[in-house]
């Protein structure tokens, strides 16, 4: 979707910018660096460390030649050979070729760089002291080291900085507190080799003291002790105090968070807890116009959203939402069906109960809504409880959820029959809908809304029935599965497979707002917004087929993200993506649908397959991304046993959004 609120978002960005771009000052600009001589790194590396840059294909922005530049870069570059062990290693040459423009002077210059890297110095030991006390722990920790750093390998000085880090964070993990890591690294020029020497001084178990909170002005102290959640007495541990200063940072009340540890004056094997805290706004207003479209369904909205952090104090946060729209389908310029879109919602989270590291979250709202079929409005409510373990990475919750709604505009094939309306179409008015539900999830990614590797496992169960007050009687399972391997710095490679079952009981069948639907940005992306399901034709002239939804879905997604060059210290990136799936129709045993060749499972000998290609550029707002999805089958009405396909002869589909796909 497009949106006018991101481009006005956008602009003060992409301004700013603009201001800061290099003035050419009568300079030629940077065309091509080149290296001779350079056999034990990788040029790319190397060059990423230079003061001196390329301008890239797009000659936007354009970098411009700087002499004084080239004269650091030499030693930029003899700096970065020695601490990869090459301490000899020379720039005996840096070179400018300028190439002349129209006037006869020069415009563009390639440079070169021509480098003599000389011996490579090794390791000839590795010493290790102080680490006897810790019996086992200490051996397990020298061999690690060893492990890393062994005896005629190269001598890798940034490889022995960070395993040296490493080994006071490993001791730290221990309890050990305020343990040392003395040492370093003796250079034989003569010999070219080198002998490293390590010396421990763990000091004393520690054990967390109390904490102490600063830097507080309307935020009460112990409620920030109490979200900490740093026992008393406690082993020490540095993953702790770093849980307590993201749980801490993630309330929105703070600009920033600094969570220490000292020596307690009275017991020296006691580290006392210092968080300092500074105070942003606590009102918050959020104003916002936009635009969507999509091939079949095309809006104009705004949005209002107010946040009250710390609301009537205790941490808690109360947030406001609006957002009008008006909605045409399948566009403004030839709509069918037109109707106006609210959502409205309050909503209360209240961290830290009933018990710490706990939070609770109470919603309501009213929705005003139009759908390919329908047309809605009614209230809805939500209350749900969270709670995070093993360092925020396994998330649990537990919700009710409870939603009235009445339907007006309803398209004729769905009121037609009845009977066949609450099995096939999952519809009835008034509609009341209750369920219950749990999400378990566990993340084990590196950056969770831009992962370049790490594993996403997680699973969503919903059970609706009588003892949920709802209308509707069903139990609802949908895990999900992703995974993201790095290929290099710049490269990824990113897949998800999605799998969802709805099982039905009684009359009516599963409810039509809660099965399962394919299409769109964050799905296949072979199809528009929901459109990937079982459709049936409208009863009104010149409205497309409705899709109705299913009870089974099956989803699997491969796609290659590249970084390929950086605009404004932002990177474009270029993604190629597969996608594969398909929704099983809904359990409906009337006569109807008996009659019919609906398919309630999905079959995985003929999925539908999209492959294609995006564009991303990652701002200060989020990732924006542009893919073009092109169907490869199905593409006809009716596969040849009569099974009918959605959207026939749609082979492209286009999606504007913000964020990546999964």
């Amino acid at each position: 979707m497009i949106r006018a609120a991101l481009l006005i978002a956008l602009a003060p960005l992409l301004f700013g910018a603009g201001c800061a771009a290099e003035k050419a000052d009568g300079r030629p600009w940077v065309r091509k660096i080149t290296f001779a001589g350079v056999k034990h790194v990788k040029a790319r590396d190397l060059e990423s460390k230079l003061g001196v840059e390329t301008t890239n294909f797009l000659h936007f922005p354009k970098h411009y030649l700087d002499p004084f530049t080239i004269d650091a870069d030499r030693a930029r570059i003899e700096s970065y050979y020695r601490v990869r062990g090459w301490f000899g290693a020379k720039v005996v040459n840096a070179e400018v070729f300028p190439k002349k423009g129209p006037t006869n002077q020069p415009t563009e210059v390639d440079v070169r760089f021509s480098i003599d890297e000389g011996p490579l110095t090794k390791i000839a030991d590795v010493q290790m002291n102080g680490f006897a006390p810790l019996a086992k722990d200490g051996d397990k920790l020298m061999r690690e080291f060893r492990a890393k750093l062994k005896v005629g390998d190269r001598l890798d000085h940034e490889l022995y900085l960070e395993q040296k880090a490493i080994l006071e964070q490993r001791l730290a993990e221990l309890g050990y507190a305020w343990a040392k890591i003395d040492g370093g690294v003796e250079v034989n020029r003569d010999t070219q080799e080198a002998v490293i020497k390590m010396t421990a001084t763990p000091g004393p178990l520690a054990r967390f003291g109390y904490v102490h909170v600063r830097g507080t002005e309307r935020v009460r102290q112990h409620d920030i002790e109490r979200h900490a959640n740093i026992k008393w007495g406690s082993k020490f541990s540095p993953d702790d105090l770093e849980d307590a200063r993201g749980k801490i940072y993630n309330l929105g009340l703070f600009s920033s968070v600094h969570v220490e540890y000292e020596h307690s004056d009275e017991d020296p094997t006691v580290a006392e807890v210092i968080i300092t805290v500074k105070e942003g706004p606590f009102n918050e207003l959020r104003l916002g116009l936009g635009i969507g479209l999509e091939s079949q369904r095309t809006d104009a909205h705004a949005s209002i959203v107010y946040t009250r952090r710390n609301f009537l104090k205790g941490l808690r946060t109360l947030r406001l939402r609006l957002e009008p729209a008006w909605v045409a389908i399948p566009a403004f310029w030839d709509a069918q069906r037109t109707g106006p879109a609210v959502l409205a919602e309050a909503q209360l989270t209240q961290p830290d109960w009933p018990f710490p590291a706990a939070q609770l979250k109470w919603t309501v709202g009213y929705d005003v809504g139009i759908e390919y079929a329908y047309q809605f409005h009614g209230p809805r409510t939500s209350l749900g409880l969270q709670r995070n373990f093993w360092h925020q990475k396994v998330q649990l919750g537990v919700s009710y959820n409870f939603q009235l709604l009445s339907f007006f505009n309803t398209d004729p094939t769905i009121l037609d029959d009845p009977k066949q309306a609450g099995a096939l179409f999952g519809y009835v008015d008034p509609y009341r809908l209750g369920w219950w539900q749990e999400d378990l999830a566990l993340d084990l990614r590196d950056h969770p809304l831009d992962a370049h590797k790490g594993v996403y496992v997680g699973v969503t169960l919903e059970e609706g029935g009588i003892y949920a007050l709802g209308a509707f009687q069903y139990e609802k399972i949908a895990p999900d599965l992703r995974g993201y391997l790095p290929l290099g710095s710049r490269v990824t490679l990113a897949a998800r497979a999605q799998f969802g079952q709805i099982f039905t009981q009684g009359d009516l069948g599963s409810p039509i707002t809660r099965r399962f639907y394919l299409g769109g940005p964050n799905s296949h992306r072979g199809f528009n917004y929901d459109r990937l399901s079982l459709q049936v034709p409208s009863g009104s002239p010149g409205i497309p087929p409705l899709p109705i939804g299913g009870d089974q879905m099956v989803l699997a997604q491969a796609e290659l993200r590249i970084n390929v060059v950086q605009l404004f210290k932002q990177w474009l990136s270029f993604a190629a993506f597969l996608d594969a799936g398909d929704v099983g129709a809904p359990n409906c045993t009337s006569d109807a649908c008996k009659a019919s060749h609906y398919k309630t499972n999905v079959d995985l000998t003929n999925l539908h397959y999209a492959v294609g290609g995006g564009l991303r550029y990652k701002t200060v707002i989020g990732t924006l991304r542009f893919d073009l999805g092109v169907r490869l089958n199905r593409l006809g009405p009716f596969e040849a046993d009569g099974t009918p396909n959605p959207d026939p002869g749609q082979r492209f589909a286009y999606h504007i959004s913000v964020g990546e796909a999964f």
